[in-house]
């Protein structure tokens, strides 16, 4: 009995050196700890659990994703289509506005049968005096005078251009009139355009008016009378250019071979009331 028992105690001792190496080699790497892992393990929670975060990885999100810009794609001719169809109306409103300007412009384009030409006669001008303080004054002047008859000039609203004055512009009773004016102002060289008179005729030669704006705002009163004005109060008169006031009128008869007028009217200040008449 004493001899069986050294030998169980050293086969015992090999089984433990045994796993003494085994525990060794698990130790030694990576690699081996793994291959440890895998045999000792049985169907435990931590393998499968690493087995799941590996397939966890595909990526079924990347191909749903690639739906939504199919669905951008089918919205966007919608909005093409809405703009063309705004962009037809807007010509049809521009084809409108086209007729409606050249229907204007064919009647802004009609002219009178007033006779064009120019026809010379004497004119009578009688003019009272009213300077405050001084006594009431009357003077009579014959001049001759020249009238003349021609299209409309550029911004004249009239059916013709009617030019009438004295062949003179010195002497007292000297008188100008004039319908427009299209020209530039010798000042600043700005073009100036101004409708003096609103003139009709009724197709027989017969012709009326009246001065509807002076020109005096804009420093160019051009129907003007001459007539006396004192130069100490109630003396020394010299003459002097009296604008026309607006209302003063213009009747006559225009036909190829003669012509007559009466124009009659006063003075921008109201010192000076005229009238002129020719044939």
């Amino acid at each position: 009995m004493t001899i069986r028992r050294p030998g169980a105690v050293i086969r015992h001792g090999r089984n433990h050196a045994r796993g003494t190496a085994l525990a060794a080699v698990c130790l030694g790497g990576l690699a081996a700890l793994t291959a440890c892992g895998g045999g000792g393990g049985d169907a435990s929670g931590e393998p499968s659990d690493s087995g799941y975060s590996t397939t966890a990885q595909p990526s079924p999100t990347e191909t749903t994703a690639q739906s939504t810009p199919s669905m951008t794609e089918t919205s966007e001719p919608a909005e093409e289509i809405t703009e063309e169809s705004s962009d037809d109306t807007s010509y049809e409103e521009d084809d409108s506005a086209d007729d409606t300007s050249s229907d204007s412009s064919d009647e802004e384009g009609a002219t009178s049968g007033v006779p064009r030409g120019q026809w010379t006669g004497t004119a009578t001008i009688d003019v009272d005096f009213a300077d405050p303080g001084c006594a009431g004054t009357s003077e009579s002047y014959a001049l001759p005078a020249t009238l003349l008859i021609d299209d409309p000039v550029g911004g004249e609203e009239n059916g013709f251009h009617l030019s009438w004055a004295s062949d003179s512009q010195t002497p007292a009773g000297a008188f100008g009139v004039t319908s427009a004016l299209d020209g530039t102002d010798t000042v600043d060289g700005e073009p100036v355009a101004i409708g003096y008179w609103s003139l009709s005729d009724d197709g027989s030669g017969g012709i009326s008016g009246s001065l509807t704006d002076s020109g005096a705002a804009e420093g160019a009163a051009l129907n003007q009378v001459f007539v006396p004005k004192p130069i100490l109060p109630c003396s020394q008169y010299m003459v002097f250019p009296y604008g026309m006031a607006p209302g003063t009128t213009l009747e006559g008869t225009v036909t190829e071979d003669s012509a007559s007028l009466t124009l009659s009217g006063t003075s921008l200040d109201g010192t000076r009331s005229f009238s002129v008449e020719w044939s």
